[in-house]
């Protein structure tokens, strides 16, 4: 006997029962939903498919806790929310469900990282526990690489994996998807299908998802298909298409070009190409000008000693200075933090050209101008040996300097990495 209580089936994660729906327009009462009974077990793929006007948007209203039913009882994980106040609704809602969108519902202005963040800071996670969802999250969707760009920086595709990462930041037990390939194309809805039947599979997440595809409901594990506002068949599909397997079976392209989607390539080449403007690479300057200003003072006017004895703490605050600098000017000049290319790139444009430039000259006065061998500076002296020194050993001469510039470089992208600021 206890052998069987054990084997018991659990119970349904929800439960319409006898669920009905009505509105009243003033002329006439619409009724959305008739006498609905249906039970979802934890760990399913259900796709509600209908035409329009069936009631399948009432359904997923009402199992989203958007709306409660005029008639009847809905039970989400043993709690009758259908019964439950608003404010009551919205705790389960936010705890419970994640919710994905036909239209992605994503913030213009804010990274994917920052937009899949936003439903633990409504549940009040620290700051640094929710980047660390966040990031996990988008991982988990193959956005690892796309994390500091805003929406309108990625594709349809990427933008609608963004919109599941938010919906599984809070690891809820529960996702509802309404109509989520509605504005993809073939290739890029099988791409979401395959994430979500993985994350069916992997994780036991169950997963609602309503449409008006019959090919979109194919890749359910059961189908529910209504009709003025009943449900007429509910079947199990033993087989259901898999996705991957169905994206992988399809031409690379249509002129048999490389597989990559026209419209991710063009975002990702349209962001590559935008160049940085002239007035951070400005700023930068101006900030390494201000570390070193203050390096100065502290030496002089604090240790009472001369600026020269203390180069590294010149170099230090200058560094500190030109990565603050343009780490805030590039988030004024793109209205976001600045993403890992354009990182690269300023990185790499402000040594090369300023750097380098700047010490090309600097070393050339130093070096050439005729100064009386008496009045030369100790920099002129050092400066003179080094490029005699250079003069006679050429190939160690350009090692060692190419060596301090890609140590320059990394060095900068990294702070400018540390210091993105977030407003």
């Amino acid at each position: 006997m206890v052998a069987a209580a054990s084997l018991e089936k659990a119970p349904p994660l929800l439960t319409l029962a006898h669920v009905a729906k009505e509105y009243d327009t003033g002329g006439s009462l619409v009724r959305a939903m008739r006498d609905v009974n249906l039970t979802i077990d934890e760990g399913e793929f259900v796709a509600i498919v209908g035409a329009s006007g069936s009631g399948k948007s009432t359904m997923m209203n009402i199992l989203g806790c958007l709306d409660r039913p005029t008639r009847g009882t809905y039970t989400l994980a043993g709690i009758d929310v259908g019964a439950r106040p608003g404010d009551s609704r919205a705790i389960v809602r936010n705890r419970v469900i994640g919710f994905i969108f036909q239209g992605f519902n994503l913030l213009p202005r804010t990274s994917a990282l920052e937009n899949v963040e936003l439903p633990l800071q409504y549940r009040g996670v620290g700051v640094r526990e929710r980047r660390r969802r966040a990031r996990a999250a988008l991982e988990a969707v193959g956005l690892g690489d796309r994390m500091d760009h805003t929406p309108n920086q990625l594709s349809g595709g990427q933008q609608q994996r963004v919109a599941i990462a938010r919906a599984l930041v809070s690891n809820p037990p529960l996702l509802l998807a309404d109509e989520p390939t509605g504005n993809l194309d073939t290739r890029t809805s099988l791409e979401v299908l395959a994430i979500l039947q993985r994350l069916n599979r992997e994780r036991r997440i169950t997963i609602v998802l309503v449409t008006h595809e019959q090919d979109i409901a194919a890749c359910a594990s059961r189908v529910v298909t209504m009709k003025d506002g009943r449900i007429v068949t509910d079947v199990v599909q033993s087989s259901p298409m898999d996705a991957a397997a169905a994206l992988a079976a399809l031409p690379s392209t249509e002129d048999g070009g490389p597989a990559a989607a026209p419209q991710e390539s063009a975002v990702r080449g349209a962001e590559l190409g935008r160049p940085i403007p002239a007035s951070v690479y400005a700023m930068m300057f101006a900030g390494e000008l201000l570390g070193h200003a203050v390096a100065a003072a502290y030496a002089a006017l604090v240790l009472r000693r001369s600026p020269m004895d203390f180069l590294w703490l010149r170099a230090l605050l200058g560094e500190l200075g030109l990565a603050w600098f343009g780490a805030v000017w590039a988030r004024r000049a793109f209205g976001r933090p600045a993403g890992h290319e354009e990182r690269v790139r300023m990185a790499l444009v402000y040594t090369l050209v300023v750097t380098c430039g700047l010490g090309g000259l600097l070393v050339g006065a130093l070096v050439g101008l005729p100064i009386p061998a008496a009045r030369r500076p100790a920099a002129a002296i050092a400066m003179r040996a080094l490029v005699e020194s250079a003069a006679a050993h050429p190939a160690a001469a350009v090692g060692v300097t190419a060596l301090g510039i890609a140590v320059a470089i990394l060095l900068r992208y990294l702070l400018l990495s540390l210091f993105r600021p977030r407003t």
